[in-house]
């Protein structure tokens, strides 16, 4: 079984973050105090991260803890898209080489913004489970140090920070929604609220047709589904990754499922009620507060993840 991290480690990593790393808003959903009283939704504004993810907090910590012999032979990682945007920020600023593996149906413009930082990009094909086979290829190829961020503890470590801002800002919280892919992002913000706050219920979130996590949670085990289909490109993985599975199963209290009505639902609304734009991925969570998945949730945060979507996109979504 994998060691779970420590709050310890979390306030470590959160202490000495990374000048460009920025403490996002959280901010009431509703406009008026009837409504928000009655909603009782936050959002956490991920967004507004640099390169807008949440991802550069463990890009650049993980950059950060690299020592320089490490930093000469370079990193090869793989992702979805946001977490490369973030590497290869974290790259150029530590004049680090980084190679990434990208699936061949990754979006041009954040193929483009990931060229523009100075990454190089190895394509992997259409299949997920792909993408690790290939970055130990080329670390193995070319002596690079393979960052696989599925099971490096790191991830959950820096984005702990998450949960710990969110303890800051919002004292009297009671349920806190996480968009779920492979798991790191709510194994981290879990882990922070748990940890100093037990009570606080910590849900994860994924699409009906990208749910890995839910049907793990189900078996017990980590386990691919055979099919993915979502707008929420974001949350791409077909199988949780080991270390995060155990602190899903440690410290998440539920998954719940949202239909593709209900993301682009929430999408519509957080952009016209709230002026928040985001990509699908980044309205999976608060899908599941639009759509009444949880009884009773009270005072809620949900992760704003991500707000990297393009035009094309973004027109395709206004006129549904």
């Amino acid at each position: 079984m994998s060691e779970l991290i420590t709050l310890n480690e979390i306030k470590q990593a959160q202490s000495n973050p990374h000048k460009l790393i920025r403490k996002t808003p959280l901010i009431p959903f509703a406009n008026s105090p009837e409504a928000n009283n009655y909603n009782s939704l936050f959002l956490k504004l991920e967004n507004l991260q640099i390169t807008n993810s949440y991802k550069p907090r463990a890009a650049f910590y993980i950059m950060g803890s690299l020592n320089s012999e490490q930093r000469k032979r370079g990193i090869v990682m793989t992702s979805s898209g946001n977490f490369a945007k973030a590497f290869a920020l974290a790259g150029s600023v530590y004049s680090v080489k980084v190679v990434v593996v990208l699936l061949d149906q990754t979006s041009r413009s954040k193929v483009d913004a990931i060229k523009k930082l100075g990454a190089e990009i190895v394509f992997c094909g259409t299949h997920y489970s792909s993408r690790k086979d290939k970055m130990f290829e080329i670390a193995t190829k070319k002596n690079m140090i393979a960052i696989d961020t599925t099971e490096d503890r790191r991830v959950p470590i820096a984005h702990g920070s998450i949960g710990m801002e969110i303890l800051d800002d919002l004292e009297d919280v009671q349920t806190v929604l996480v968009p779920c892919s492979s798991g790191g992002l709510i194994a981290g913000i879990a882990s922070a609220i748990k940890l100093q706050r037990p009570s606080i219920r910590v849900v994860g979130v994924q699409p009906n047709g990208a749910a890995a996590a839910y049907h793990s949670l189900l078996a017990r085990k980590p386990v691919t589904i055979d099919n993915w289909n979502s707008i929420a490109d974001g949350l791409a993985a077909t199988r949780p990754g080991n270390l995060p599975f155990v602190h899903i199963t440690e410290r998440v209290d539920d998954i719940v499922l949202v239909s593709e009505e209900d993301i682009i639902n929430s999408f519509l609304k957080l952009l016209n009620e709230s002026k928040i734009l985001c990509e699908p991925a980044g309205a999976v969570s608060a899908a599941a507060f639009f759509a009444k998945k949880l009884v009773n949730p009270g005072k809620t945060v949900s992760i704003v993840s991500g707000g990297n979507l393009t035009t094309e996109l973004l027109l395709q979504l206004l006129s549904s």
